[in-house]
């Protein structure tokens, strides 16, 4: 009997702390962070079941047609991109290495084969819904906070996105480079110098909001562990 007790006290402490894969991971984020509903990171826009309301933000209309259904619903954003993940300590991982030869992406390889990427990936302190097309604009470019060239603006909402870079609006580089810190000390991403001093400057231009402590918390609750502030 005890050792029946013990095997399933064990597969209980499996379960909980296991990594869920991207699809539960967001299901997560959207049922239990935000509990379906909220506003946009970047733009502020109102949401509610994965739909914006682009009105509530100044984009109605905005987007041209062909990109009009993206626009319209949310998109899981990765702050700090799933393709800096793929190396730790600024070393390429094995995964990555092992893609190649299976002519896979390394991004879906990594979630199957690299426990740590997979944990990384999907961490809810870097997860947040945003516009999707926004989502889709912004991609991997790194943080700035002054663009060379406008490919994109959005309206009333402050962030900018360039051909190699994007602005996020000024009330979420705090909590955009929170996350950074974060993901450095938890995964070992690495960010150029450049994008580390910008990090540290945003910190101190935009101070932790109760709002942010929150959100933090909620978290924790939800995956048991996160970023603790």
């Amino acid at each position: 009997m005890k050792i029946i007790l013990t095997i399933f006290l064990v597969f209980i402490s499996l379960s909980v702390n296991a990594t869920p894969n991207f699809s539960k991971a967001k299901k997560l984020m959207y049922s239990k962070v935000f509990d379906n509903s909220g506003t946009t990171l970047y733009c502020g826009c109102t949401w509610s079941k994965k739909k914006v309301d682009l009105s509530s933000c100044g984009l109605d209309g905005y987007f041209p047609k062909k990109h009009r259904k993206r626009a319209n619903r949310t998109e899981v954003e990765h702050i700090i991109p799933s393709s800096w993940l793929l190396k730790v300590n600024n070393k390429v991982r094995q995964c990555v290495i092992d893609s190649k030869q299976h002519k896979s992406s390394a991004r879906k390889y990594c979630q199957k084969h690299d426990k740590g990427f997979k944990k990384a990936h999907n961490d809810l302190v870097n997860l947040f819904p945003t516009v999707g097309q926004i989502n889709a604009e912004r991609s991997n470019k790194p943080f700035v906070d002054t663009l060379k060239s406008l490919k994109n603006s959005y309206g009333k909402c402050s962030a900018e996105s360039g051909s190699k870079s994007f602005v996020p609006p000024s009330n979420k580089k705090g909590d955009i480079a929170r996350v950074a810190f974060y993901m450095s000390k938890t995964y070992g991403v690495v960010y150029s110098k450049r994008q580390q001093l910008l990090f540290e400057k945003w910190a101190k231009f935009d101070p932790i909001s109760e709002e942010e402590r929150d959100h933090n918390n909620k978290i924790i609750e939800v995956q048991k562990f996160g970023l603790k502030q």
